[in-house]
């Protein structure tokens, strides 16, 4: 099992080694991180770290986990194959399913599930964990060079469909810059802007209504991206003020995540997210194959948590 490593930033900055793994990791019990600390599985930046030791921004902490200690979260295991052909599976993931093994998820992502039926099978893109929809795979090496560079040279259409807060009501054509959040407390967090900024790259979506509820205040949005950046859509989304539904990291607030990660979700953050996971869904992919003269596109319906809120999509998902 490989090591973790984490990138010491505010609000940690400060802290002992031990507050940082007990509070970042709350799936090690406080006893479990005493016992790990003291079997030398825990450095930081390449030093073996005692429990005071204080830490600094910008500092590496590296933990080495023990195989079979960590207990993995729950999942969603119903993933669906929409399309199989020579080349390619297309897979419908479900919202509570990792891609492949990272972080806690070891064994149970789709990508493991599908190994125990394909010899060979190769993620051409991904979803993050708990976007639902339409994900492709190829059966071999050649085939995923092939559809990965139409992805490169955005050949492939993808369509999105979320769930987002207030009332979307006109269409939207956004372009700027995705990079790493500096401000956040949160590593992986990602922010849009409309001016170039340190290690960013150029993003553009197209953003569409579909349907208002106005009882929840939350609207129904087609979302094409034109480029495919991490995290681009609920960047995009939240920096024009119409977060997703049930997003942790991207939500009206960014504590959301950091309560989530030290307390889980408990009924009171549920209430305050409106959903159990992000409501952002794969509606489509689309793409011309050559070597078959074929156009090939693949839909995945919308979930049961879009179908509470707009329950009839077939009036207005086109």
């Amino acid at each position: 099992m490989s090591s973790y490593q984490s990138l010491i930033r505010y609000p940690y900055t400060g802290r002992t080694v031990f507050e940082f793994l007990t509070t970042k990791f709350p799936y090690h019990s406080p006893d479990e991180w005493t016992f790990l600390l003291a079997e030398n599985r825990v450095k930081v930046s390449g030093t073996i770290a005692t429990r005071d030791l204080v830490l600094r921004e910008g500092d590496s902490v590296t933990y080495e986990p023990i195989p079979g200690r960590i207990q993995e979260p729950e999942v969603d295991t119903n993933y669906t194959i929409l399309k199989e052909t020579e080349d390619f599976l297309f897979v419908d993931k479900p919202g509570n399913l990792p891609m492949h093994p990272a972080g806690r998820y070891r064994t149970r992502t789709l990508l493991n599930l599908l190994e125990e039926l394909y010899p060979k099978i190769i993620p051409v893109h991904r979803l993050d964990r708990e976007t639902s929809g339409v994900v492709v795979f190829a059966k071999t090496e050649e085939s995923r060079t092939w559809l990965q560079k139409k992805f490169e040279s955005r050949e492939v259409k993808k369509e999105y469909l979320a769930v987002v807060r207030g009332k979307f009501d006109r269409e939207v054509f956004l372009e700027g810059y995705i990079g790493k959040d500096l401000d956040s407390a949160i590593r992986k967090k990602m922010k849009f802007s409309t001016d170039e900024f340190l290690d960013s790259k150029s993003v553009s979506t197209s953003f569409i209504p579909l349907c208002f509820n106005e009882s929840q205040n939350i609207s129904l949005v087609l979302v094409r991206p034109v480029t495919g950046r991490i995290h681009q859509i609920r960047a995009s989304l939240l920096y024009m003020g119409y977060p997703i539904l049930g997003d942790k990291l991207y939500g009206p607030r960014e504590t959301m995540f950091l309560d989530f990660v030290q307390s889980g979700l408990n009924p009171e953050l549920l209430a305050e997210l409106g959903a159990d996971r992000q409501l952002l869904h794969a509606h489509s992919v689309s793409y011309m194959d050559e070597r078959i003269g074929e156009s090939v596109t693949v839909f995945s319906k919308p979930t049961e948590d879009f179908l509470f809120f707009f329950p009839n999509p077939k009036d207005y998902v086109p």
